[in-house]
């Protein structure tokens, strides 16, 4: 019988549709390429198939902007494909959760088309008049650039939207809008869905009074761009409603919630404390490390390790003392490649990837992996701007124009951060596209899929990152304490090595994780056991004076309690 809370130790596996396999050569990934590739999943050690938003969509923001909640995008195929997809994963025991985007819609969608006109939904969305000036209602910023606020012409009002002009923030406030939510959640879990990864769900309560932004020009700061526009003070009554009206009745269901602007563990704990009325958070906080503080993430700026342990100890040890639960994940469809990132996508690629492939799959929260980054998917080497697809990269690179700003380091902060680095195609083969699709692919291919493919690392498991990440799984999924076990950091002030301890009451499982690239003396400060796992071949030699750790090594130790 499965355990009430088997989302602890969960490993998800996300799927960005339109990049994964395409089927009918159009270019674009669909709901049968997904279906195709279900036993590679199964074969990896996954267990939940998390799909980003298949819904029908006029794809401004990638499907995060829905002109209907209930029907399949078509380039994706048609409700009887998601219907099989569905019986196939659960006959491989996997799971398959939504993507549940309901902050906002798209500007297409019958319910704002009513509204806009006037009609009985106008007040589903969000409407103000100008203010006393004739001005817009506040400073407010999108957080794709310009302002937050779209004048009507017949209605003589402003709507709110605080992402893109073509995603209308809905009025959460009216009852008639959380029941229609309710509905539509409804609605797909009765059709077998095991859950939803909920999109910016945070940002469902504004603050009210909609008062002025803190800053001096909110719309070109993302950070700042969250202030009232998050974290309203209804967040965890409208979530609390979800799961009393649906969740409640639909036992076992999967749920993590998208909230940019939680800065800390404490701010998150009455969203998912004992897991109510939801399981888990996407917090932000170690994806801004590298960010201006209060500004895009464009504006580079360095970081030290600590801050990192800072960051994650935080939460991980917070939520261990008051049952909460962390979410673990480091690649999404918004995040550049973490190889690039914070490891080497050159000399140490393979070394870094496994290593952080150790960092990621040892913390203590449910496991989430990008697509591709079991292999070790690098962002591309660099962009042209008519290569870019993702409509903030399009909207940076213009505002740098406009400014007459320096353009090929516009490109240079894209090629670093920009969220196309992760949507390139699935790098299956050596084929032509990667073998992603025989017709011409919807946004670039990688280069470097000639080497780097699941192919040619499923040829050679035994070195591969690929091979790495299935051991990793395995061992993850043999010893419970890493999952649940203790998390406690040691040696916190060091800048180069990263290392913890997992305990339960059989062992004591020590984590090392090196994010140098030169090679590095350590001096554990605890008891090490036996090499369970390592990213070199010679990670178990000897070593008197301490740890001799290559560049980018980790390793993970078990010491049994009943050793002598």
């Amino acid at each position: 019988m499965e355990k009430e809370d088997w989302w602890r130790d969960a490993v998800v596996y996300q799927v960005y549709p339109v990049s994964f396999q395409d089927t009918t050569g159009n270019g674009r990934g669909d709901l049968n390429g997904i279906t195709s590739r279900l036993q590679y999943l199964k074969d990896l050690g996954v267990n939940v198939v998390w799909l980003s938003p298949i819904y029908a969509s006029p794809m401004v923001d990638m499907g995060y902007d829905i002109s209907d909640y209930r029907a399949i995008h078509t380039e994706f195929g048609v409700m009887e494909d998601w219907e099989r997809l569905v019986d196939e994963a659960h006959k491989l025991g996997l799971k398959i959760v939504m993507d549940l985007v309901v902050n906002h819609t798209s500007d297409q969608h019958e319910w704002f088309k009513n509204a806009q006109s006037g009609g009985n939904k106008k007040d589903w969305y969000v409407w103000r008049d100008k203010n006393p000036e004739g001005k817009e209602p506040n400073n407010w910023g999108a957080i794709f650039g310009g302002s937050c606020w779209e004048w009507n012409e017949q209605l003589q009002q402003y709507y709110l939207h605080v992402f893109d002009v073509s995603q209308p923030d809905l009025n959460w406030q009216n009852p008639e809008v959380r029941e229609a939510v309710w509905d539509v959640m409804r609605f797909w879990l009765d059709k077998g869905c095991d859950g939803f990864r909920m999109d910016v769900i945070n940002c469902i309560s504004k603050t009210p009074g909609f008062p002025d932004a803190p800053v001096a020009d909110p719309k070109s700061a993302f950070q700042y761009g969250l202030v009232h526009r998050f974290n309203g003070p209804k967040v965890a009554e409208y979530l609390h409603e979800m799961h009393h009206r649906v969740l409640k009745h639909y036992p076992g269901t999967f749920t993590v919630g998208e909230a940019p602007g939680i800065k800390n563990a404490e701010q998150a704990l009455p969203l998912i404390q004992n897991g109510t009325p939801l399981q888990m958070l996407f917090h932000f906080e170690h994806m801004y490390i590298d960010h201006q503080p209060g500004q895009q993430c464009f504006n580079y700026r360095p970081w030290k390790l600590t801050e990192l342990k800072d960051i994650l100890g935080n939460f991980m040890e917070f939520n261990q003392n008051h049952n909460g639960w962390d979410s673990l994940y480091l690649e999404n469809h918004d995040q550049p490649r973490i190889t690039s990132r914070w490891g080497s996508d050159t000399t140490y690629r393979e070394a870094s990837a496994k290593m952080l492939a150790l960092f990621h799959a040892t913390g203590r929260g449910t496991l989430f992996v990008y697509q591709g980054q079991e292999i070790g998917m690098v962002n591309p080497p660099s962009w042209t701007f008519d290569e870019l697809r993702d409509l903030e990269e399009i909207e940076y690179y213009n505002g740098v124009n406009e400014r007459n700003g320096d353009l090929n380091d516009a490109l240079r902060q894209i090629q670093r951060i920009g969220r196309d680095n992760s949507r390139t195609p699935m790098q299956w083969s050596a084929d032509v596209n990667a073998g992603f699709t025989t017709g011409s692919p919807w946004i670039k291919v990688n280069t470097d899929y000639f080497e780097w493919n699941v192919a040619a690392q499923l040829e050679n498991e035994s070195t591969s990152v690929l091979g790495f990440w299935k051991k990793l799984l395995s061992i993850r999924k043999m010893h419970p304490g890493l999952v649940r076990g203790k998390f406690q950091m040691i040696d916190y002030e060091n800048q180069s090595v990263y290392a913890y301890t997992r305990t339960d009451e059989v062992a004591q499982y020590l984590v090392v994780c090196s994010f140098s690239d030169k090679e590095i003396t350590w001096v554990c400060p605890v008891q090490t056991g036996s090499l369970l796992l390592a990213n070199y071949p010679d990670g178990d030699r000897q070593e008197l004076d301490g740890m001799k750790l290559k560049p980018y090594e980790g390793r993970l130790y078990i010491y049994a309690k009943n050793q002598h």
